[in-house]
């Protein structure tokens, strides 16, 4: 099985990138960074690498797309995502691969860990209503299957793709995971966690314990696509409408702890206003 591994960097530690993309060469895959980083960062990763410069942010959906049509162009069998600070092990790509070297399409990911703190990502199961649960797959003996997953260490092989599309791109930066994992869930296609395979992860820029849960902490600017995208995930019909409720809730909740907590509300209360109006108003894409 020929496979790729496409990931997306935005003003990278260069040191972390190029171990990674060098475990990735070295255990037999493509590899392709598709650069976001304006101006673009000086990437010398080594013999092998493709990186593709795209000389301004066109949002982590634009990105993965650009580096899967290139791997698919290459005759790609499978394709593994990464971001750029994922830390990765041959073990987990070798796990990853053979789960996925079928006819039929699947999707699998590994079992995640947070960086910082030790503690493990849950991934989530949606019921035929829309809600949520949590699942911790890493004490399982067989496949999870879970329909919401981190694209970050995910796997798809070609039949997957062809079935489930590109990511949407409207959607810039968040939620774009999550709209993808509903669009292959309501095509039938089968999306797994492996006990087996486990990866170290970040998600924000830290994070807000409240021992119930954590709130993770973006910058203001993310914030108004974490608040404008659950909006827009209101209107898609493939996500359940109690689902898309509930994120917006959420989203609003943690905005307000956030708000709290946080320095610079004044910044994080304008791009909170404007991802209201804007998500209310169906605006998509960049925020203009």
């Amino acid at each position: 099985m020929k496979a790729y591994s496409v990931i997306v960097a935005y003003q990278p530690d260069t040191a972390r990138l190029l171990e990674m993309t060098g475990v990735l060469r070295d255990n037999g895959l493509g590899v392709i960074v598709v650069d976001n980083s304006e101006p673009p960062a000086e990437l010398e990763l080594g013999e092998g690498i493709e990186v593709i410069a795209l000389n301004e942010n066109l949002g982590i959906a634009a990105a993965q797309n650009i580096g899967i049509r290139r791997a698919l162009e290459e005759g790609s069998d499978a394709i593994v995502f990464f971001d750029q600070d994922s830390r990765i092990q041959p073990e987990l790509l070798m796990t990853l691969l053979q789960a996925i070297d079928i006819l039929e399409p699947r999707i699998v990911a590994p079992v995640f860990f947070d960086e910082k703190r030790g503690f493990e990502y849950p991934a989530i199961r949606v019921d035929r209503w829309g809600l949520r649960t949590k699942v911790r797959p890493s004490t399982w003996g067989a496949p999870a299957p879970v329909d919401i997953i981190i694209s970050s260490g995910s796997a798809a092989n070609r039949a997957a793709l062809d079935t489930v599309g590109l990511m949407d791109e409207a959607l810039f930066i968040d939620h774009v995971d999550t709209e993808w994992c509903l669009r292959a869930r309501s095509r039938g296609i089968p999306i797994e966690v492996l006990p087996q395979a486990r990866m170290l992860h970040s998600i924000g820029d830290d994070s807000i314990n409240l021992r119930i849960a954590r709130v993770p902490v973006h910058s203001a600017y993310r914030r108004y696509y974490r608040v404008r995208n659950a909006l827009l995930l209101l209107g898609m019909p493939h996500v359940p409408k109690l689902l898309a409720l509930r994120e917006v809730i959420f989203t609003f909740v943690h905005q307000g702890i956030i708000l709290l907590a946080v320095p610079g509300r004044r910044q994080y209360l304008r791009y909170f206003f404007k991802a209201v109006i804007d998500g209310v108003c169906g605006k998509k894409g960049k925020m203009q």
